[in-house]
């Protein structure tokens, strides 16, 4: 289990925050099609959902995500894994809870909070679309950061009709992939703005930033 195991807790937390290795390359895609992705996620405002995570090596832990935009997110893993992601618009806060130990990571550094942006765009200045497929009835678009290509590739999969978000995978350097399943899906909710400040249990004061 993840439990107690340093090592492991960073490689979730590296995933987590899609730091990726991945060479950039563009492509010519579906202009149409790309458009209506862009379209479809950007009429998101809210998001609750159940979520199921399969790491490399097959551990399986799972939670709730909670998505509001722009910039708001919170990744709450069930027990026995001890992981809390909150971000506020601004910043990512990691806590471990196994490691007593919280990280704060600008939100506009990782891929992370790339669903949470206020105009979504997959070619955009800050992400470089690097394949875009359309099969079966799903679609599978994936990204990297324009000016940290070797950072990381996050993979959206969707359905076509209706479109719908269903899937996020990530492949990490060594080739490993992390797949994050939605389900129990509703989109639109109201979510409390409250959701979304980090309280640390550990009782130390919050940081300014």
């Amino acid at each position: 289990m993840l439990r107690g195991n340093p090592y492991l807790m960073k490689k979730a937390l590296a995933m987590i925050l899609c730091l990726f290795a991945t060479p950039a390359f563009a492509g010519e895609w579906n202009a149409k099609q790309v458009k209506a992705v862009e379209t479809y996620l950007s009429s998101i405002s809210s998001i609750v959902a159940d979520f199921n995570q399969v790491s490399p090596n097959g551990e399986l832990a799972t939670g709730k995500f909670y998505l509001k935009r722009p910039g708001k997110m919170r990744w709450q893993y069930n027990p026995p894994t001890p992981i809390l992601l909150v971000s506020n618009g601004k910043t990512v806060t990691y806590f471990d809870a196994s490691l007593d130990q919280v990280n704060y990571i600008p939100l506009d550094e990782t891929l992370a909070g790339f669903l949470a942006q206020k105009d979504i765009r997959l070619q955009s200045p800050a992400t470089v679309l690097v394949d875009f497929k359309k099969s079966g009835g799903i679609i599978r678009a994936s990204i990297v950061q324009r000016e940290q290509p070797e950072q990381g590739t996050l993979t959206l999969e969707l359905t076509e009709k209706p479109m719908q978000l269903k899937q996020m995978k990530i492949i990490d350097a060594s080739g490993g992939e992390t797949s994050i399943q939605l389900q129990n899906a509703a989109f639109g909710p109201v979510i409390q703005d409250k959701m979304f400040v980090f309280i640390d249990p550990r009782g130390v004061a919050p940081r300014k930033r």
